[in-house]
C-alpha cells in the first residue's frame, strides 16, 4: 500500500490503484498478460519475507522487480534486508529507484515527500493497515465500524499520525452517509482538522476534507474543490475522480458522471465500489444493457458483499419485470453470505417480497434477523409480508414494534431522511394517516431531488408507499409518475411485478403508467463535464 501511495506522488507516472493491483496477488497469469489486461507499460512486483527472532528486532526482506510489459525485460531488481523499523526507508528507496530507472527527474520537494515517514510507531501503522482492509469492505456496516475502531487505535498510539486521522475521517463520514449515523460528524470534523494541522499538504487529508463536505454536509462545490486539489498533485488518484463522478450524479449531471466514473475505472478496473457505482448510475438512467456487465463485475470482485446482490436483484426486477433473474442473483448470494444480510438495505425487503412471487408463506419463513441486520427494517419487512398474507394482527404488532424503534431514532437524528420515511410507513401500517403523511412529506423535504438526484427519489418512493397504505391512491400515482419521469430506481416493469402496488391496479392512471416507455437517455448537458 505505502509503496503504491509513494509512487502516486511522482509526476508523470500513472499508477493502477491498490484495490485492483491486490487482485493479482496470487494470479497465475504472467506479467505480460497482467500488463495487457490493465493496459500498463510496466509492472512492479515483489516478494516480502518476515523474520521474527526472540530477543531481537524483527527483520524484513523485500525483493522488488520492475518489468517492462512489452517484452518481459527485467529493468531493475534489488534485495533489501532491514530491521522492521526501517520499512519506511525501504518503501521510499523502491519508489525513488523506479523513478530513476524510468528516467523521471525528482525535485527536492518530491524527494522529501517520498522519504517522509507517516509514523514512528509500527503498532499504530499496523492498526492503520488493518483499518484500510476493513474500509475496503465498507458497504457492510460491521466492516465500516471496524475501520473506525482500527483508525482510532492508531491515533491513540500516535497522536501525530496524520494519515490515520485522514482515514478516520473518511470512515466516519461513510457511516453517516451509508448507514445514517449523523452523530459521528463532529468526530469527523475534529479528525480532519487534526490531519490538516499536522500535514497541510497531505493528499489524504484533502481527500478526507472532500469526503467530509460530500458525505457529511452535501456541500458539493467544496468537495469538488478538494478533489480537484488532489488531482493536481496525483493525476492518477482514482478516488478523487470516482467521487467527482458520484457528486455529478447527485447534481443531476448523469452524463458527466458516467464519463468520469469510466475514467476512474481505467485507473482502478477491479475496484468493486466503483463498479457498483457505475452500475447504479446506468441503472438509474435506465441504460439497462450497459449496466448489467458492471453489476456482474462488481459481484465477481466483491462476492461476499450483500449490498451488491441486493442492488443486482433490484436491477433485474426493474429491467424485465420478472423474478427469474433476480431470484438467481439471490440464490447465488446464499452460498457466500447470511440470508438475513439481504435485509440490511431499505430496498431489500421490497425486493425480496417481489422475488418470492407472492408466495408470502415462504417469504415469512425466509425473513430472519441476524448480525448486522437493521431491526427496524426487519420489523417493517415482517409487517409488510404479514399484511400481504392477511395476518393483520401480526402485521400490526410488527408495525408497532418498528414504530417504537424508529421514533427513538428520529428523536436522536431528526434530519435523517430515510428514518422519517420508514417511520411514516410504520404509522401508515398502524392506520395513523396524518402522522404517516407528515413523516413522508418531511422525508421528501429533508432531501429533495433538486439537492440530491441520487438519494432524493428514496423519499418520494416512501411517500408513494405511504399514500397507498392510507388509501390516497391518486396522490400515490402522482409520485410514481414523477419517479418515472426522472432517473430513479423505479420502472414500469418494477411497478408491474411488485405486489405492493396491487391496490392501484384497477386505476386507469396507474395502468397508463405501466405502459410508459421510459427507456431513454438521461436529460443531461450535451457536452459532459470531464475532469482533467
Amino acid at each position: 500500500d505505502e509503496i503504491t501511495a509513494r509512487l502516486a506522488q511522482i509526476p508523470g507516472l500513472g499508477i493502477i490503484s491498490r484495490s485492483t493491483a491486490i487482485r493479482y496477488k496470487r494470479a497465475q497469469q504472467d506479467v505480460q498478460e497482467i500488463g495487457e489486461e490493465l493496459d500498463v507499460q510496466y509492472v512492479l512486483e515483489g516478494i516480502v519475507r518476515w523474520q521474527r527472532a526472540a530477543g531481537s528486532e524483527s527483520r524484513v526482506r523485500v525483493t522488488p522487480k520492475l518489468i517492462r510489459v512489452s517484452d518481459g525485460t527485467n529493468l531493475w531488481t534489488w534485495r533489501y534486508d532491514a530491521v522492521l523499523s526501517e520499512i519506511f526507508r525501504v518503501q521510499s528507496d523502491v519508489a525513488e529507484s523506479v523513478a530513476r530507472v524510468l528516467d523521471i527527474t525528482l525535485l527536492e520537494p518530491q524527494r522529501r515527500a517520498l522519504a517522509a515517514r507517516p509514523t514512528e510507531d509500527l503498532e499504530a501503522y499496523d492498526y492503520y493497515l488493518r483499518g484500510n482492509d476493513s474500509y475496503a469492505r465498507r458497504f457492510v456496516e460491521e466492516d465500516a465500524r471496524a475501520a473506525v475502531d482500527m483508525y482510532e487505535r492508531a491515533v491513540e498510539l500516535d497522536g501525530g499520525f496524520a494519515h490515520a486521522y485522514a482515514a478516520l475521517t473518511r470512515a466516519l463520514v461513510w457511516l453517516n452517509s451509508q448507514f445514517g449515523h449523523s452523530d459521528v460528524l463532529e468526530r469527523a470534523r475534529t479528525a480532519v482538522d487534526e490531519a490538516l494541522r499536522l500535514a497541510p499538504d497531505l493528499v489524504e487529508a484533502h481527500m478526507a476534507l472532500g469526503d467530509y463536505y460530500y458525505y457529511g454536509l452535501l456541500d458539493y462545490e467544496q468537495a469538488l474543490e478538494q478533489y480537484r486539489w488532489v488531482r493536481t498533485r496525483q493525476p492518477s488518484n482514482s478516488d478523487a475522480l470516482a467521487l467527482t463522478a458520484w457528486i455529478q450524479r447527485r447534481q443531476g449531471d448523469w452524463a458527466s458522471s458516467i464519463v468520469n466514473a469510466e475514467r476512474a475505472l481505467v485507473l482502478d478496473p477491479l475496484n468493486a465500489v466503483w463498479l457498483i457505482g457505475q452500475a447504479q448510475t446506468l441503472f438509474y438512467t435506465r441504460q439497462y444493457e450497459q449496466a448489467e456487465p458492471y453489476f456482474r463485475r462488481a459481484i465477481a470482485v466483491g462476492s461476499d458483499v450483500p449490498y451488491y446482490y441486493r442492488w443486482a436483484a433490484w436491477f433485474y426486477l426493474a429491467w424485465d419485470g420478472t423474478t427469474e433473474r433476480a431470484q438467481r442473483v439471490l440464490d447465488a448470494s446464499f452460498y457466500r453470505i447470511e440470508p438475513g444480510q439481504l435485509l440490511v438495505g431499505w430496498e431489500a425487503s421490497w425486493i425480496i417480497l417481489s422475488v418470492f412471487g407472492r408466495d408470502y408463506a415462504q417469504a415469512l419463513d425466509e425473513f430472519s434477523i441476524g448480525a448486522g441486520v437493521d431491526s427496524a427494517l426487519y420489523l417493517l419487512a415482517k409487517a409488510q409480508v404479514s399484511a400481504q398474507s392477511g395476518l393483520d394482527e401480526r402485521a400490526r404488532i410488527y408495525y408497532d414494534s418498528a414504530r417504537v424503534v424508529l421514533e427513538a431514532r428520529v428523536q436522536r437524528e431528526p434530519t435523517e431522511q430515510v428514518l422519517r420515511g420508514q417511520l411514516g410507513i410504520a404509522y401508515a401500517g398502524l392506520g395513523q394517516r396524518e402522522e404517516a403523511i407528515r413523516e413522508g412529506r418531511t422525508a421528501v423535504a429533508l432531501l429533495p431531488v433538486s439537492r440530491d438526484a441520487m438519494s432524493g427519489p428514496y423519499g418520494v418512493k416512501d411517500l408513494a408507499r405511504i399514500y397507498v397504505m392510507v388509501g390516497e391512491h391518486e396522490a400515490a400515482i402522482d409520485q410514481l409518475g414523477y419517479l418515472l419521469s426522472i432517473p430513479s430506481g423505479i420502472s414500469a416493469a418494477l411497478l408491474q411485478v411488485d405486489p405492493f402496488w396491487d391496490p392501484l391496479r384497477s386505476n386507469a392512471r396507474f395502468e397508463a403508467l405501466l405502459q410508459t416507455d421510459e427507456r431513454r437517455e438521461p436529460e443531461t448537458p450535451a457536452t459532459p463535464r470531464v475532469v482533467t
